[in-house]
């Protein structure tokens, strides 16, 4: 994987963020290829095709590329809040493909935001445009990129180094069946994903994820079934080999 973008691809734009979009998109077309699959080519889609800028032609998977100097770790700035709201239910959300750059163009890192990881709980909903604005009434959103577990994060270029290509397929690979859950209910199961990740042990106890009953409440308002919702993502974390029962109450994270 080449690892210093073509500048002279973009010479005739005067446009910052015009060049910015071309170099990067010339780059990724060139040089990445399908996490879902064993495809190693990704094809790019026409101009302004809504939440996708590339797809594999052999399995169908669908990826949007932002580029920064420096990525964002809280929050991401993202589109029209109902589009994207509806893709997710509609299981149609691209795999997000965070790729920062350094001044020079050299790639620094590349991170894929699993698709399946992409719920409603991560939609944030921004305040309306103003009267005066030229899109008034405009919804747009952020993806809270600090709900989403480190499950959901999959390297393919860390620190200026490539990530070997079958462990990316088979981190990303992994979550693949998540896809067939609703997305409500998938939000469900990332969500109790990321705050067993954030007990930060292997072996934990179910009480402990009572004591964390609030961050579910602060989610899903209005809930009175919290504990039972715990207890059911438990097993469905179980089915997908993330964790293993260890006997009444305790539970082994895999890996």
């Amino acid at each position: 994987m080449q690892l210093t973008c073509d500048l002279s691809i973009a010479e005739t734009y005067i446009s910052a963020p015009q060049r910015a979009r071309v170099i990067s998109e010339h780059w990724f077309s060139e040089n990445c290829y399908c996490l879902a699959c064993p495809s190693n080519r990704l094809i790019r889609t026409a101009p302004n095709t809504q939440a996708m800028d590339f797809g594999c032609d052999a399995c169908g998977h669908r990826y949007e590329l932002k580029t920064f100097r420096r990525r964002p770790t809280r929050s991401l700035v993202d589109g029209a809040y109902s589009a994207l709201l509806a893709r997710i239910n509609l299981g149609s959300a691209p795999t997000l493909c965070l790729l920062e750059r350094n001044e020079t163009w050299q790639i620094e890192s590349l991170t894929a935001i699993h698709s399946s990881f992409l719920t409603p709980v991560v939609i944030e909903q921004r305040p309306a445009l103003g009267p005066h604005a030229r899109r008034a009434g405009w919804i747009g959103c952020n993806i809270r990129l600090d709900r989403i577990p480190i499950d959901g994060e999959i390297a393919v270029i860390q620190k200026g180094i490539c990530v070997p290509k079958a462990e990316v397929r088979d981190r990303f690979r992994r979550f693949l069946p998540l896809a067939n859950i609703p997305a409500n209910q998938r939000g469900w199961t990332t969500l109790t994903l990321s705050i067993i990740r954030d007990l930060a042990k292997r072996d934990f106890r179910l009480s402990e994820l009572y004591e964390r009953e609030q961050s579910f409440s602060q989610i899903y308002l209005g809930n009175r079934h919290i504990r039972a919702k715990i207890r059911q993502q438990l097993q469905v974390l179980r089915d997908l080999g993330v964790l293993s029962f260890e006997g009444p109450g305790r539970y082994r994270l895999l890996n």
